[in-house]
């Protein structure tokens, strides 16, 4: 009856220490990387004759984004833009509110799906660690199908990464 016991105390003993292992395994390997968003309201101004003559109008400030590694060593990461809004409202497409890097010259229409915005190597401490960037925004404009409205719509930026 002695013998039992310690065969299940020790397959009980041996699973325990197994399970603690695993657990405390987990946080060592863990790569932390916090995403920082300034200024996330987009605000555009009235459109003026002139804004609807060139066909948009741009938000006169962009919204910054920072990425920092907090624990762990190299990883790629990469950050993405969506809207979570189907339209703009008054019948206004969500294709028509554009979306650029503030190094880049190139327009891109903001869509439900995530777009690559930016992708970098960090490593903590030394390489891209921080980084940054700015996104601007601009709203194309049509006499013939725009009514006068308040458009409105949600972004989401998402942050994420992979390690090697």
């Amino acid at each position: 009856m002695l013998s039992r016991a310690r065969r299940l105390m020790s397959v009980s003993t041996s699973e325990a220490i197994l399970l603690a292992l695993i657990l405390s395994a987990s946080p060592v390997a863990a790569q932390k990387t916090t995403l920082t968003v300034a200024a996330g309201t987009v605000t555009f101004p009235a459109p003026t004759a002139a804004d609807y003559v060139a066909g948009y109008v741009d938000a006169p400030t962009g919204m910054t984004f920072t990425l920092s590694a907090q624990t762990g060593t190299s990883r790629t990461t990469t950050v993405a833009i969506r809207s979570s809004s189907a339209n703009l409202g008054g019948g206004k497409v969500i294709g028509d509110l554009k979306w650029r890097r503030s190094d880049l010259a190139t327009w891109n229409s903001i869509t439900l799906t995530d777009a690559q915005i930016e992708q970098r190597i960090v490593v903590r401490g030394t390489s891209n660690d921080p980084w940054s960037n700015t996104i601007f925004f601009r709203l194309l404009l049509s006499w013939t199908t725009d009514a006068p409205a308040t458009y409105t719509a949600n972004y989401v930026i998402t942050l994420s990464q992979t390690v090697p």
